[in-house]
């Protein structure tokens, strides 16, 4: 006679089956987002490729636009996605993490952040940008805001490749491009680090973003070498 199972071991074997369950899960959630964080950074890698030739066709200036686009009537307007539009289909997947589930995100056209579009409306910027255009009293709109966005994209292309401090400075040296992000995931959504935000760099790299201490104080030198060729 053939003897079935008992209580006692149908409630150990389920107890062993929670017990994997409660470790399988997990596991594969962390599987999930490292996909989805990979993901991410092949996107900003491959955003590198037109973002860099643009500005190789524009004298290797920093390309100026918006931080995020903004919300038209018929979809996205301005920022990087349709700066880039010739080169890169505004959009494409690439332009959202994988790690993105806001609906936000898919009305602005993209989850990343263009830093230069913030760091373009830094006083140190706008004085000097003001001040040179309000010269030019007898050009056009048009020609007015190309000038602006010429003197922009040169002062942060100083700003981006390099800023020389002077020598007696504590901090010396030269600040380097890459401390500094140009594309940035608009939220923390690669969970597990400090700053859980994945950045493109001037250089075409791609890592976690984690911004210098120093970075309000050295934006300073967005102005001071911003007329160099």
């Amino acid at each position: 006679m053939r003897r079935g199972f008992t209580i006692i071991e149908l409630l150990v074997v389920l107890g062993i089956i929670g017990i994997l369950m409660g470790i399988a899960v997990p596991a594969i959630g962390m599987v999930r987002a490292e996909g989805r964080n990979t993901g991410c950074m092949s996107n900003l890698r491959q955003i590198f490729l037109p973002y860099r030739s643009y500005s190789d066709s524009n004298g290797g200036l920093i390309p100026i636009c918006n931080m995020l686009p903004a919300v038209g009537v018929n979809g996205p307007e301005g920022g990087l996605p349709q700066l880039l539009k010739g080169l890169m289909d505004p959009t494409s997947e690439i332009w959202f993490c994988p790690a993105d589930f806001d609906e936000a995100s898919r009305s602005t056209g993209t989850s990343y952040l263009y830093v230069p579009g913030l760091l373009r409306y830094t006083p140190e910027v706008q004085v000097q940008v003001v001040r040179t255009v309000l010269t030019q009293r007898d050009e056009s709109e048009k020609a007015r805001t190309r000038l602006r966005n010429e003197l922009e994209g040169r002062m942060l292309r100083t700003f981006y490749e390099g800023i020389e401090k002077p020598a007696g400075d504590a901090k010396g040296g030269t600040v380097r491009a890459t401390k500094y992000a140009l594309v940035v995931d608009s939220a923390d959504r690669h969970p597990g680090t400090r700053q859980p935000r994945n950045a493109l760099f001037n250089d075409g790299t791609v890592r976690e973003n984690t911004p210098p201490d120093e970075l309000e104080e050295d934006t300073g030198g967005v102005a001071e070498g911003g007329n160099g060729g």
